[in-house]
């Protein structure tokens, strides 16, 4: 993603990489929306410690940095994965920070930025309307509000109200209910977590996505514009065509290149989740960016491929279906602009009236 990974870092990404290409073909994509999971894939990912490449080493995980994390999620976006290896890697983060035990298996963090539920004599009350899911989900681990203080609280699946649903990508998502539940585990106060942190990771998650899913696209666009054949030429001696690729490879780099400024500036940051001033501004622009060249990056792509890009056996309609899907998740472009001018007005106000010329620009910028 543009960092100097460890040694050790880079070991993993290149055996991620060989087990998506093995067990994550379009074929197992199709099959996972269809209901079908992919056996060898699920325990492949687990059998790696892929989900706990966040947790820290002394709580029984890889230890990887936020860079190493984020990489794996990109890379994975890349091969649409069957598989909820982003929502384990930040439930698995969110257990060790609370210092609650690690899922074995898979797990979610049951949030969608509305409402949290709320912790009363020890029993949790609360609807989480669009929570990311997956079949073979066990543990559920859920930020839970307990009279203002946020706290962690897990649940078995089995044991919790869910509906189960789907994204417009095909992915699972669900409707859970929590009525007066009665926590597995229960985290102390969390006072480096706050709802606006979980809102700003998780934005950061899915702008990665859409970012390794885009490159992808590219990907596929170019190698078919070679290919494909018209009047004698292929479609890539087209200046028309010529033009597309190079505003979806331009938004594809522009998109990139905001996730990894955000990385880096929560990466610096010890409490990732407290949504902190200091990483506002970088994660907000990044899910916007990311959001906005979503919409302009599948519609380009499926122009340059015509017919065969909507057809279920060609892959493109995979990731297109899934950028837009996230780009709506955990606030879409319209949503972090919004706050974006909220910020830089709300700033302004606080500086003296004489030293607002330019500050604007300087505000958002730097």
């Amino acid at each position: 993603m543009g960092f100097e990974m460890e040694q050790t870092d880079q070991l993993i990404l290149d055996t991620a990489q060989r087990l998506f290409s093995d067990h994550c073909g379009a074929e197992v994509v199709n099959g996972a929306e269809n209901g079908v999971a992919s056996v060898r894939l699920l325990s492949a990912l687990l059998e790696a410690g892929l989900p706990l490449a966040w947790v820290p080493e002394a709580a029984g995980g890889v230890g990887g940095s936020l860079a190493l994390g984020f990489s794996l999620i990109r890379q994975s976006a890349g091969f649409a994965l069957a598989a909820p290896l982003a929502e384990t890697l930040v439930a698995n983060r969110v257990l060790a920070e609370g210092g609650l035990e690690l899922s074995e298996s898979w797990a979610v963090l049951v949030f969608d930025g509305g409402t949290l539920p709320t912790l009363v004599d020890g029993k949790v009350s609360g609807l989480v309307e669009s929570a990311p899911m997956h079949a073979g989900v066990a543990h559920l681990v859920v930020p839970v509000s307990d009279q203002g203080v946020i706290r962690i609280a897990t649940f078995a699946a089995d044991k919790v109200e869910i509906d189960y649903r789907e994204s417009l990508a095909g992915e699972a998502r669900a409707q859970v209910q929590l009525s007066e539940a009665v926590p597995l585990e229960l985290s102390s106060a969390m006072d480096g977590v706050s709802e606006h942190g979980l809102m700003q990771f998780c934005a950061l998650v899915r702008a990665c996505q859409i970012a390794g899913a885009m490159e992808k696209m590219n990907e596929l666009t170019v190698a078919y514009v070679k290919e494909r054949q018209q009047f004698g030429r292929a479609l890539g001696k087209f200046q028309a065509i010529q033009h597309k690729i190079a505003d979806i490879a331009g938004e594809s780099a522009l998109a990139n290149a905001s996730v990894e400024q955000a990385i880096r500036e929560l990466s610096q940051h010890p409490q990732p989740f407290s949504g902190s001033e200091d990483t506002f501004l970088s994660v907000a622009t990044a899910k916007v960016v990311a959001s906005t060249a979503a919409g302009t990056v599948s519609r380009l792509a499926h122009q340059c491929h015509g017919a065969m890009g909507f057809s279920y056996e060609y892959p493109l309609q995979q990731y297109s279906r899934r950028i837009w899907s996230w780009r709506e998740e955990y606030g879409s472009e319209f949503y972090w602009s919004e706050r974006i001018g909220l910020a830089v007005a709300d700033e302004l106000k606080q500086s003296a009236a004489s030293q607002n010329g330019g500050r604007v620009w300087e505000i958002i910028s730097r």
